[in-house]
């Protein structure tokens, strides 16, 4: 999978940020996200929703990113895999947070520029990080000044959906490597109910076309994170939108269907 299928797919999401927010009722708010939308963008987004794109997860795996963020009190944030993400810009953040963003090199070359030509500047330290996460990349973190004596909150949206069962344990295992006690993970993935669905098979054709195939998956993430020395809780997205999750505010209508096997998950490391 290379650069250029990554990033359209950051685009797809950015459009959905932006349509969210426009909501009267908005479950994420995230006025960034339109700074990101093109025609083209917006297109694609029209395009793939026919086959089924399970589109209200991106706002439920924001609000859960910006809970936890906000609530964590840590002086450092590791977003893997950032795309078009722009919390550091928009969450009233404090000053001293050292906000990292992971991202393939080149991903996020004028992201800051477009976000400041739009009048939105960094509430906090900004530190990009060029790294491919199916590879060591644990070490370009720690280099670019990231602690590993300090608690930190990571956020993963929409990761794992592209890397497989192999590579998503790899990533988990370096984070749980890095991550000091008194820090906070949250991140999304689908479990392999997901895809096997033939409800989503057209939609999970039209991705691989698209060079960016719907490899992951995991069946138990809240048990995978207890071997690490996580306490997780785990909730799928029909879970959230028939309200058994404490942890995310109740679902607007429009969020809560079509139901879909897709896991919201939320980690303390004691």
């Amino acid at each position: 999978m290379g650069s250029e299928p990554v990033k359209l797919t950051s685009d797809w999401m950015a459009v959905l940020r932006a349509r969210e927010h426009a909501q009267p009722d908005a479950y994420l708010n995230d006025p960034c996200a339109a700074v990101f939308v093109t025609p083209a963008s917006e297109a694609g987004v029209d395009t793939v929703r026919a086959d089924a794109l399970p589109s209200a997860v991106v706002p439920l795996r924001g609000r859960l990113g910006d809970l936890t963020l906000l609530s964590s009190g840590v002086r450092q944030a590791v977003c893997l895999g950032s795309g078009t993400d722009a919390r550091a810009y928009r969450l009233p953040v404090e000053p001293s947070l050292v906000y990292y963003e992971v991202d393939l090199p080149g991903q996020l070359d004028g992201k800051a520029e477009l976000l400041a030509a739009a009048g939105f500047g960094a509430r906090c330290e900004v530190r990009v990080v060029e790294a491919d996460l199916r590879l060591d990349w644990g070490p370009a973190l720690v280099e670019a000044g990231f602690s590993v004596t300090e608690p930190a909150c990571w956020i993963a949206d929409g990761l794992f959906y592209y890397l497989t069962p192999a590579q998503t344990h790899a990533v988990l295992d370096s984070v749980s490597a890095l991550a000091a006690p008194g820090s906070w993970l949250t991140f999304d993935v689908p479990h392999e109910l997901f895809l096997q669905d033939p409800v989503m098979q057209p939609f999970l054709r039209e991705m691989a076309l698209r060079g960016v195939p719907f490899v992951g998956a995991l069946r138990d993430p809240a048990t995978l994170l207890a071997r690490h020395g996580w306490s997780a809780s785990a909730a799928l997205h029909r879970e959230i939108a028939a309200g058994a999750c404490r942890w995310l505010p109740p679902l607007p209508q429009r969020l809560r269907t079509p139901a879909m096997d897709l896991w919201l998950v939320r980690a303390r490391h004691p």
